[in-house]
């Protein structure tokens, strides 16, 4: 009786090897992009996103109006609408990598990740199926976003007799195709952070130290890590890609995200490996 339940239980062990073997990427990938798109909180974020950057997009286009008519001519030849406008980038990479955060940390705290697990059980493929997703969605919402700041600043410029920015001058297409890859690659920080805290709160609070507190206290530090934090720190090099103006002393628009795809590259590769040893 005992070998038969043993005969029957390797039986079923080689039947769902071979299901598990039958399962392709792309089986992954579908469930993970339906699981995102029916959960009415990614909507909330994404809408979120579009919605908070024309905002900012209004506020800070109109403080760069208030600040052009105060200025001086030598000031006024200085002026960039575009980056002045643009600021509110910041705001938006903060909301895309807790899109990408919460992909996963929603998942550990509702306990559903060990039933996931299941069903995909190669957790290499599935955080590749995530980030993925995560990409994808960040990188469309993103483009959406960037094109309502830079309508809804424009307007604002153009309606208080300041010079706008305009798709053919230097570096503005770019930073315009760069806003999109900016975001998807913010989204993919937040995942690997996501694997990393697996707690929504304590993952939002790391992505806001390094993306905003960091950088912004860069002025306190010593003179060699100020210069460091400003030129490679994540969020500033991964920055340079929007924006118009070079810079000596800050890294090349493609130079600086590359080093920020480095960073998000590392933290992909330790997400994942923790994400291999340790249990849902």
């Amino acid at each position: 009786m005992s070998e038969r339940r043993e005969r029957r239980g390797h039986g079923m062990a080689r039947a769902g090897g071979a299901v598990h073997e039958r399962q392709r990427f792309g089986d992954v990938l579908s469930s993970e992009w339906a699981k995102a798109r029916t959960i009415r909180s990614t909507w909330c974020v994404m809408i979120a996103v579009v919605a908070i950057g024309a905002l900012f997009g209004v506020l800070f286009a109109s403080a760069g109006a208030r600040e052009y008519t105060t200025a001086t001519v030598a000031e006024r030849g200085d002026f960039d609408p575009f980056g002045m406008t643009f600021r509110a980038l910041f705001f938006m990479q903060l909301l895309v990598g807790y899109l990408g955060m919460r992909t996963v940390t929603v998942e550990y705290v509702t306990r559903t990740l060990p039933g996931v697990l299941v069903a995909a059980p190669r957790r290499g493929r599935l955080l590749a199926a995530k980030a993925v997703v995560c990409a994808a969605m960040a990188f469309v919402v993103g483009e959406v976003a960037v094109w309502a700041v830079y309508f809804t600043g424009r307007a604002v410029l153009a309606a208080r007799a300041v010079p706008v920015y305009d798709l053919g001058q230097p570096g503005v297409a770019r930073a315009m195709v760069g806003a999109g890859l900016l975001m998807a690659t913010m989204s993919l920080f937040g995942l690997a952070i996501g694997f990393l805290v697996r707690v929504t709160s304590g993952g939002l609070a790391v992505l806001v130290v390094i993306a905003a507190l960091v950088p912004s206290m860069a002025p306190v530090f010593p003179a060699w890590l100020a210069s460091f934090v400003t030129k490679y720190w994540p969020t500033p090099a991964g920055g340079r890609l929007v924006s118009v103006h070079d810079r000596f002393d800050l890294l090349s628009p493609w130079t600086g995200y590359a080093v920020f795809c480095g960073y998000v590259a590392v933290a992909l590769l330790v997400a994942a490996a923790v994400f291999r040893r340790r249990d849902a």
